[in-house]
């Protein structure tokens, strides 16, 4: 059965790899956008640290998975709202991060990048989910290949739930490695 899942995960991003590899690139060059822009832009960065646990973990992930729900939503739009969604919050995470920079970038390393290495990758293959049925179905209607629409829908769901999971790993991750 393991053997069975693993199959069909990979065949999912095989089928997706343009959609993982153009998930990625709109998430992240929405930060870089937005890291390039944080100067001229009012901090609104501040420390709260929090005692490590359970709730906190829980806290995380779910604020995070709700951030990759809006951007799987993409799905029910063709990926409008994925595009949206990323243009808004891709920017916003970018500034986020560039005001932390300018409080010291060997504190933000140590405090950010133990889990970061996962969730924004994480948060950008919620993207790929978004726009999965999209280029899908453009592929199709431009090349007359490719795999039917439901087959794109189904593989968009696979993204999103691997998203999940790296998800709740990197909440982990932010809960008990990341320092406080």
């Amino acid at each position: 059965m393991i053997a069975g899942v693993r199959g069909g995960l990979a065949a999912a991003w095989a089928r997706q790899r343009w959609a993982v590899a153009a998930g990625q690139l709109l998430w992240f060059a929405c930060m870089a956008i937005g890291i390039a822009c944080s100067g001229g832009i009012e901090s609104a960065v501040r420390v709260e640290p929090k005692p490590a646990g359970p709730g906190l973990w829980l806290e995380v992930f779910l604020n995070n998975a709700k951030v990759a729900a809006l951007a799987f939503s993409g799905v029910a739009t063709l990926g409008l709202t994925t595009v949206a969604f990323s243009l808004l919050s891709g920017l916003g995470v970018g500034v986020l991060i560039g005001h932390a920079y300018a409080l010291g970038g060997g504190q933000l390393l140590r405090a950010v990048g133990p889990h970061a290495v996962l969730e924004l990758p994480a948060l950008g293959l919620a993207v790929a989910a978004g726009l999965a049925p999209a280029l899908g179905l453009s592929r199709r209607l431009v090349s007359g290949r490719g795999a039917p629409f439901s087959q794109h829908m189904v593989d968009a769901a696979v993204l999103f739930g691997t998203s999940l999971a790296a998800l709740a790993v990197a909440a982990g991750v932010e809960t008990w490695v990341s320092p406080r």
